[in-house]
Parts: C-alpha cells; structure tokens; sequence
C-alpha cells in the first residue's frame, strides 16, 4: 500500500511539473513578442531624444554667427 501511494504521489508531482513545463513553453513566445516590442519603443524613443539634442546643438553652434 506505501509502495502505491508513494508511486502515485511521484505520478501526481510529475503530472503536474509537466503541466507546468506545458505552460512555460506556450507563454515563452507571447513574452518574447513583449520584450521585444518595449525594446524597439525604448529605441525609438531613444533614437528621437538623440536626434533633438543633436538638432539643439547643431543650432546652438550656427545661432552664435551674426
């Protein structure tokens, strides 16, 4: 009877781990679409702070000119 209870309970946690593992699997590429979309908006974002302040002392060097 332990021999079966103990068995069944290994089958239990395994059952579960492999659900588990299932799920993991399944959202890993819904994460990846995520990350990858905030890094292209970090970049972007990026990308226009640095163009302005490239503009902004591109002016500031040719507004001392008379």
């Amino acid at each position: 009877m332990l021999v079966g209870l103990s068995f069944g309970a290994a089958y239990a946690v395994a059952r579960r781990a492999w659900r588990d593992y299932k799920s993991a699997q399944k959202a890993v590429p819904v994460a990846r679409k995520a990350v990858w979309a905030l890094i292209r908006v970090a970049t972007t974002k990026g990308g226009v702070v640095l163009l302005l302040c490239a503009a902004a002392v591109g002016w500031a060097a040719i507004g001392d000119r008379p």
